[in-house]
């Protein structure tokens, strides 16, 4: 759980459902911009969670489309431009790839043809005849784990130490493990990214019937994390990636610095807030803002407070960028590191979108954009089964 120390951030890229470019993205959130919409991807009026915020258009034409699904490729885009930004002199074997993806979701379209006449015979007997040879001839290597991480590797011609993560902190794990692997020199540079969504089908609906995602009909409904009357996230999903190289290495083409740290605590739904606190003070430095895991539960709201003012004093300032982006899954740690970094060097942070009710209780929730002066920042990722992240980021 303790930390390795801090990296340079020196590229970066994303996808999200603001946008592609940080610096417009960061425009949005200061404005209060929220990306929760009807469902982009397929008609969910009959779902009990009927909003979404998603990336608007599709990926790049590219081969690999025969082997990796749509938010794989878009974390191969968003790694590829990330390390061309970077200008690292690292390839081959002194560059390892460190991966962050929700997790394996074999799709119900894919399955349903596939199942609805097996007939349960424990042999299998006729199995294929009944289903089975409709499968797509790719659908192992869509689903595999790491087919974009293995595919982004020949692409960039990285050759070293990496890691394929999952869950949704796998974007603090992915990053917590490159910084690990820069520490002990088993790489010069780390290509970190990360995807996710909470927007197919089957996430949906685990999300809306377990109370955790919003029944809002529309938009304009959606109560923010934080708020009084909070009922739920709005699911989202995202495409990230930074190249990270020790500061000494990166010198002047540093752009921000990362720490990260990420755990598991058993629980069965959320991380308990006392497990986020500790990681949280494993990094802190005297931080007095933080983005919050805002999971949008008057109850979880209100226990995450209470533990993070223990580590960062009451009177830390409180922010939730996905309150404007929606929940991003295992992209969310990535995501934060950036755009943490655009607001510090622009001395502005974002409010809470949609925040018109703050629930009493330590920590300053933000209602309006601010300036600031702070260089530093923590942030929180959450997700189930009791999986939490924590990232320091700090600019020059």
């Amino acid at each position: 759980m303790t930390h390795a120390g801090r990296m340079a951030v020196t590229g970066f890229a994303l996808r999200t459902p603001l946008g592609d470019d940080a610096g417009a993205v960061l425009r949005r959130l200061l404005a209060g911009e929220r990306a929760a919409a009807p469902n982009a991807h397929f008609d969910a009026s009959t779902y009990t969670c009927r909003l979404a915020a998603t990336i608007p258009g599709a990926p790049r034409p590219t081969k690999h489309r025969k082997f990796v699904k749509r938010m794989g490729l878009f974390g191969m885009e968003v790694g590829a431009e990330a390390l061309a930004r970077s200008g690292t002199p690292a390839n081959g074997a002194r560059l390892g790839l460190f991966c962050g993806y929700g997790g394996l979701r074999a799709h119900w379209d894919d399955l349903m043809p596939v199942l609805e006449k097996q007939a349960g015979d424990e042999r299998a007997t006729g199995a294929w005849t009944q289903g089975f040879s409709l499968l797509h001839p790719f659908w192992m290597l869509f689903h595999l784990s790491n087919n974009a991480h293995a595919l982004l590797s020949i692409d960039v011609g990285g050759k070293g130490d990496g890691t394929t993560t999952a869950g949704s902190n796998a974007g603090a794990q992915a990053l917590r493990a490159a910084i690990v692997a820069l520490a002990v020199g088993s790489v010069d540079a780390a290509l970190v990214f990360a995807y996710d969504s909470l927007v197919e089908p089957e996430t949906l609906l685990s999300l809306g019937m377990s109370g955790a995602a919003t029944n809002a009909p529309t938009p304009a409904a959606v109560v923010a994390p934080y708020d009084e009357r909070a009922a739920g996230i709005v699911p989202g999903e995202a495409a990230a990636a930074v190249v990270l190289e020790r500061p000494d290495d990166a010198g002047d083409r540093a752009i921000s610095f990362v720490s990260a740290a990420a755990t598991a605590d058993g629980a069965v739904d959320f991380p308990l807030p006392r497990t986020s606190a500790s990681l949280a003070a494993a990094l802190s430095a005297g931080d007095t803002i933080v983005d919050g895991a805002a999971l949008a539960s008057p109850a979880r709201d209100a226990a995450e407070r209470a533990a993070l003012a223990d580590v960062l004093g009451p009177s830390a300032t409180l922010l939730a960028l996905t309150a404007s982006t929606g929940q991003l899954g295992g992209a969310t740690a990535v995501v934060q590191a950036i755009l943490l970094g655009e607001a510090l060097r622009a001395g502005a942070l974002p409010p809470i979108a949609g925040l018109e009710r703050p629930s009493e209780g330590p920590l300053r929730p933000l209602v309006r954009a601010e300036e600031t002066r702070a260089r530093s920042a923590l942030a929180l990722s959450a997700g189930m089964p009791g999986l939490a992240g924590v990232l320091r980021v700090e600019v020059p």
